[in-house]
């Protein structure tokens, strides 16, 4: 797993170059492989009980991210494996970078796999939704229902939502868009940001489903991780209370004897 991770990260930052965004894949393996192959010496080389401690509390605070990512990455599989096709109105397309006024091979598969949910069912409307950044020649939104009109979609059955920044605002401006607020809707991303986009939607009291395009495996790998950071900080305050409270037991627990010890010991005795 840790080579996976290694491998996949140093590709990512070759292929699509060296940012912050990019090195995420990199950086959790390398802190994975650390703490796997070095922080366990850690535990043997000092008989300090302060130091063992804060070995066993960096433990569960490790241990606690490693159970919540994998309960993500299984949640996330769940949410874009279908038994059955939800009956939807609109289908949701949301938006990513383009390359000048043309859309990305990123994109470009969120389109192709809303095109194919639309062809299954002609009487859908595809809402073509994002913004225009400071690098772009025109909207996301609009570079988008261009390209699904070249594909054959007919220009009758797309809706273009050219204002959002987020995907808060994907969501919020589409509906906006759809003929009433009761209608229902499907959001089709990545797979690696469907999960955090319906946590979203609902968030903002929506029930809706999602499908996920397909991405390379090297991308999504770095993709993921960086979603999971945006899911965390989506919850944060669910995670610091918990994280806290796992903090005030560890304290309670292991620190205090050792310092009520030491006071025994040096001011007592």
């Amino acid at each position: 797993m840790i080579f996976t991770f290694l491998f996949n990260g140093v590709k990512v930052i070759k292929n699509e170059g060296f940012h912050f965004g990019n090195i995420l894949a990199l950086g959790f393996g390398i802190a994975l492989f650390i703490y796997l192959t070095f922080w366990p010496i850690q535990e043997d080389l000092t008989n300090q009980t302060l130091l063992n401690s804060f070995y066993y509390f960096v433990s569960i605070l490790v241990g606690y991210f490693l159970i919540t990512l994998n309960l993500y990455t299984v949640t996330s599989l769940l949410n874009v494996w279908h038994l059955y096709k939800p009956k939807v109105d609109y289908l949701i397309v949301l938006g990513a970078g383009l390359n000048g006024d043309k859309v990305t091979p990123l994109l470009a598969a969120r389109i192709d796999k809303a095109i194919s949910l639309y062809r299954k069912n002609p009487n859908l409307r595809l809402i073509m939704t994002g913004g225009q950044g400071s690098d772009e020649l025109v909207a996301e939104g609009v570079a988008m229902a261009q390209y699904a009109i070249e594909q054959g979609v007919p220009e009758a059955s797309i809706i273009i939502e050219d204002k959002p920044i987020n995907t808060e605002e994907n969501v919020e401006f589409s509906i906006n868009l759809m003929d009433t607020m009761d209608a229902k809707f499907t959001i089709v991303s990545n797979s690696y940001h469907v999960y955090r986009a319906l946590i979203i939607a609902k968030e903002q009291g929506y029930k809706c489903s999602g499908y996920g395009a397909k991405t390379k495996f090297y991308f999504s790998i770095n993709a993921f991780i960086r979603e999971f950071i945006g899911y965390l900080y989506l919850k944060r305050k669910i995670y610091l209370i918990f994280l806290g409270v796992i903090t005030f037991l560890f304290l309670i627990l292991n620190l205090l004897p050792t310092l009520l010890g030491y006071y025994v010991e040096y001011f007592v005795s």
